[in-house]
């Protein structure tokens, strides 16, 4: 009768040290997994701006409508300037948040995607520079971006743009 009790007794404790095995197997994975050190995203170079758009111009009355944009001159890649969704207007210095000191990094909008890529066009053919989208108020929706897009002041009086740094 004494060894039927050891035997329980030395299985109970066989599954209770398996089990307290278990637990520090997963604390030690969460608290390893915590550890990773973080990329610091590099920063995006911008360049001097100021720019006065008027919304009267043909050239630029296609920005009077919500979910537009376009592309002036001024920063270091280019200056896009973004009529957004909630009436709010965004300029952003046109480099990609993801390796922003590469060629190909530039920031595209996507009329049928409503958002904006990085990458490059060339015969009328996009070609991303990396995976990352960005919604169009400069947040990072996809990708290995994980920074927002570099962004400008913008004050709108009448129907004029003031875009500066």
């Amino acid at each position: 009768m004494q060894d039927i009790s050891d035997e329980r007794q030395e299985k109970a404790f066989i599954t209770m040290r398996n089990k307290t095995l278990l637990f520090l197997s997963i604390c030690a994975c969460f608290v390893f997994s915590a550890c990773k050190k973080k990329v610091r995203p590099e920063s995006i170079p911008t360049g001097p701006v100021n720019l006065t758009i008027d919304l009267n111009l043909p050239s630029n009355s296609h920005l009077i409508g919500v979910g537009t944009y376009g592309y002036y001159l001024g920063g270091v890649k280019g200056v896009m300037v973004v009529h957004d969704f909630d009436d709010q207007w965004y300029a952003f210095e046109r480099t990609c948040a993801w390796q922003p000191l590469t060629e190909c990094s530039k920031i595209w909008g996507d009329s049928l995607n409503l958002n904006i890529r990085c990458g490059t066009f060339s015969a009328s053919t996009f070609t991303p520079c990396c995976e990352s989208s960005f919604s169009f108020n400069g947040f990072p929706s996809k990708g290995p971006a994980f920074g927002n897009l570099a962004q400008y002041q913008i004050q709108k009086s009448a129907n004029l743009l003031y875009v500066y740094n």
